[in-house]
């Protein structure tokens, strides 16, 4: 399978394929790890998960891609989903009820004054947001 000869050469850009980098694969894949012992195995499930999800196809199109029944990614798809709801707060950190208004405030800033793009924070640097900061630390 052509697509699977992309993932297993650690040199080849995923992002094409998967709308993803190879880090952020890797990365997902860790989110989402499982003591599964049986089955398509956790690495099939999740790369077939994050191509149709990237794509946007019909099941149909993600089986012929990955040469499994068309049962089967429609089976992992929801599978995948609903573990990753389920899990949700192990890569996404919500804001409280009593946060709300202070991101509220935040976004409306953003919106009514734009500012131009800037490098991602460094580990120990502050947004100027305490709430923001606060969220940001514990992802």
């Amino acid at each position: 399978m052509p697509i699977l000869r992309v993932w297993f050469n650690v040199e080849a850009d995923l992002r094409q394929d998967f709308r993803l980098s190879r880090r952020a694969m890797h990365a997902v894949q860790r989110l989402l790890q499982t003591d599964q012992d049986h089955g398509w195995g956790q690495a099939l499930e999740v790369l077939i998960y994050v191509y149709w999800l990237a794509h946007g196809l019909s099941y149909i199109v993600v089986a012929r891609v990955f040469n499994v029944p068309k049962s089967t990614v429609h089976r992992l798809v929801n599978k995948v989903a609903k573990y990753i709801c389920k899990n949700l707060r192990r890569a996404v950190a919500l804001p409280q009820a009593a946060e709300l208004a202070a991101v509220d405030e935040d976004v409306a800033q953003d919106l009514l004054d734009p500012q131009p793009p800037r490098e991602p924070l460094t580990v120990n640097e502050s947004s100027g947001n305490a709430t923001r900061d606060r969220l940001a630390a514990q992802v």
